[in-house]
């Protein structure tokens, strides 16, 4: 039945396309960082590059790296998450932070249940994407209960990773609900993101 619904699902809808949107580049990211040898080796070549035509850039960048590798807490962490890092080292903190996992989990879900930083939103559903911890079971439990949509659309992104086929229908409505609610954002697309990896997971000649 499931993978019934997620044909139909396809059939009638179509997003993407364009610019990516916020749900898009956070599916991308997550994919990449699944991969971190090539991704180091990617980000290296890009960072040489970019430094090049920014070298008052590179100076700040190589400093914020060395504060992330060398942070010592969970706190620490989290508190970095918060602010506006450079791209170029945010793969890096997403690594470190699986280090202490079992310390930022637990505060990561319950901070994005009214957190309105659409930057720790973001890096948040990234490191639990990583995270060896599934909690799926908790974000679904209070997803309807989250005061922010972004959150929401990137919580649903993350999902797609971690929940199990047979949240697909539930994913499917709430796609429906974010479309209705919100015509004019990209917020539905962190469930049609979702629906796409898990199709990739459970269905993969299916996936869209």
């Amino acid at each position: 039945m499931s993978k019934i619904l997620l044909d139909q699902f396809f059939k009638e809808n179509k997003d993407g396309g364009g610019e990516p949107s916020a749900p898009a580049l956070a599916h991308f990211h997550i994919k990449i960082e699944n991969k971190p040898e090539a991704l180091d080796k990617f980000q290296s070549k890009l960072n040489e590059k970019v430094f090049q035509y920014q070298p008052e850039r590179k100076e700040k960048s190589l400093s914020e790296k060395n504060e992330i590798e060398t942070a010592s807490t969970g706190v620490q962490i989290i508190k970095i998450m918060r602010r506006q890092i450079d791209p170029a080292n945010r793969h890096i903190l997403v690594y470190k932070a699986a280090e202490y996992e079992s310390e930022i989990v637990p505060e990561l879900v319950r901070m994005l249940k009214t957190s309105a930083n659409d930057v720790f939103i973001e890096m948040a559903v990234r490191v639990l994407a990583q995270s060896k911890i599934n909690a799926a079971d908790e974000l679904i439990g209070y997803y309807d209960d989250m005061r922010n949509p972004y959150a929401q659309s990137m919580v649903l992104v993350l999902l797609g990773f971690k929940a199990g086929e047979t949240q697909i229908p539930w994913l499917i409505e709430k796609y429906d609900k974010l479309k209705k609610n919100y015509p004019n954002e990209s917020y539905r697309e962190g469930a049609y993101y979702a629906l796409i990896e898990i199709g990739n997971r459970y269905y993969p000649a299916k996936a869209k």
